[in-house]
């Protein structure tokens, strides 16, 4: 098996992680592969943000955590009612990749560009996990206005699509659950 696929194959979400930061040539590879992802019509709409002030981080986890309240997912606000509970996970650092919302597929190329991160940050030893939190906080009437507040100003016309936390694991890694049956179909 080739080491491309060892890696996809190897990844897991961690949902618990050291306080240590990523260093910063880790850090400008794993954009660097988010930039190479493929987009429809070539169009790159994206923009990445990446948050690594431990302050800003927490304030961020509490309002994603009050915005959880008045969900209508009853898990999200079950959530937000628990101390125990970090929405990042204590990760050092958060990439936000927003798209420019009229762009021929935004949505599909900042979420392709986060795959390209993931697999990076794997490859390189350092875990990640998808997070949905800054996703959810956006799309409430007051989600924009209090992003911007925090100081999370993203380019004009853009939208969070994808978010996802990066560190060093704090835990082993967790082992792949297994794969759901009947998912390929092939027609020749």
């Amino acid at each position: 098996m080739n080491e491309t696929i060892q890696t996809i194959l190897k990844r897991r979400s961690v949902r618990a992680y050291e306080s240590k930061q990523i260093d910063e040539k880790d850090i400008r590879q794993i954009l660097v592969a988010g930039q190479y992802a493929p987009t429809a019509m070539g169009d790159q709409p994206w923009h990445f943000t990446v948050v690594q002030n431990n302050d800003l981080i927490e304030k961020l986890q509490l309002l994603c955590k009050a915005s959880f309240k008045n969900s209508d997912i009853p898990s999200l606000r079950e959530l937000s009612t628990r101390d125990d509970v970090h929405v990042f996970y204590h990760a050092p650092t958060i990439v936000i990749v927003t798209g420019d919302s009229k762009a021929v597929a935004p949505l599909w190329d900042c979420v392709l560009a986060m795959e390209n991160m993931l697999l990076a940050a794997s490859s390189l030893g350092i875990s990640s996990c998808w997070v949905h939190s800054p996703m959810i906080v956006y799309g409430t009437p007051e989600g924009p206005a209090s992003l911007s507040t925090l100081g999370l100003n993203f380019p004009e016309g853009h939208v969070p699509y994808a978010a996802a936390v990066f560190g060093y694991s704090a835990q082993p890694l967790p082992e792949a659950a297994p794969r759901k049956p009947d998912t390929v179909t092939f027609l020749k």
